[in-house]
């Protein structure tokens, strides 16, 4: 079992740290802008709440971020307190959606102290976070892979190992840019079955057996028909993961992706529902602005 220092005790992060600490880890957390719910929380299970950066890291095998964006992880890792702080020899598990580039930064700040990393952002939302059962979509050294198998299982049923570090983070991008259209044309399908009065229940199950059939639909169409839009992951997190998709596709000129990027106004049009589930993408009709 693994020393691990964790950050970023919030939605997804708490219920992670948990199944850590219930797979027999030893756990290390610092409260952050003084907030001590989280550490708490992680203490009442048996982990170590530390005041200093010093004392979080002086027995950690392994480092995990779970925050939420590109300032966030710059922060923890990009400042000479923190590599002095770290252990050679350790490794550190980034699991942020954040942009490619980040994740890049940090293993080259930490090259010269022997410090490995793993790009390994994750998919599965927050039933699949309390479960254990996420899906990660890692990128590194396989060496690396393996050290941390422990600490994967205990997280996650499937682990992808995906080439180099960035190569994580840009394929979550991509796969939740191909899920947000997927999500916007569900939206647009029920408000099209509302308008023409179809029992949604028996639309459904045509739903399923035909090609227009999809996991965004098995997870959304009720929500939608129920107008509950309570988050399991919000609106704005999902046009955060769009942008940087968008950002990196940027790079070469000679792509074109009009769909996504339609798919991209009408979410940034859905502003107002920022905090709600992303499905609430359903209550945009195109024509706001």
């Amino acid at each position: 079992m693994a020393d691990i220092a964790f950050f970023g005790l919030g939605t997804m992060g708490l219920p992670m740290a948990l199944n850590l600490l219930k797979a027999g880890h030893t756990l290390h957390v610092m409260p952050f802008n003084g907030i001590m719910e989280g550490p708490r929380e992680v203490e009442r299970h048996g982990g170590v709440i530390h005041h200093t950066l010093e004392g979080m890291m002086e027995k950690a095998e392994f480092i995990i971020s779970v925050v939420p964006d590109d300032d966030s992880v710059r922060d923890i890792y990009l400042n000479e307190a923190m590599k002095n702080a770290v252990r050679p020899g350790s490794i550190i598990i980034e699991m942020t959606s954040c942009s490619p580039e980040v994740v890049q930064e940090v293993e080259a700040f930490y090259a010269d102290r022997n410090v490995g990393v793993i790009d390994a952002p994750i998919t599965g939302a927050l039933p699949k976070a309390i479960d254990g059962t996420l899906t990660i979509m890692g990128a590194g050294k396989a060496e690396y892979f393996q050290r941390a198998e422990p600490v994967f299982a205990a997280m996650a049923e499937k682990v992808f190992q995906l080439g180099n570090v960035g190569n994580g983070k840009l394929i979550k991008a991509m796969t939740n840019l191909l899920g947000a259209v997927n999500l916007a044309a569900v939206g647009e399908f029920y408000r099209f079955a509302s308008a023409m009065g179809l029992n949604m229940e028996e639309l459904a199950e045509v739903v399923k057996k035909s090609a227009g059939g999809s996991t965004q639909f098995d997870r959304n169409f009720f929500k939608m028909v129920e107008e509950n839009y309570t988050p399991t992951f919000t609106l704005a997190l999902l046009r955060k993961d769009m942008g940087i998709a968008l950002q990196s596709a940027r790079k070469h000129p000679e792509l074109s992706l009009p769909l996504s990027r339609l798919a991209y106004d009408l979410y940034r049009q859905a502003s107002a529902y920022d905090r709600d589930d992303c499905s609430s993408i359903a209550r945009l009709d195109g024509r706001e602005k």
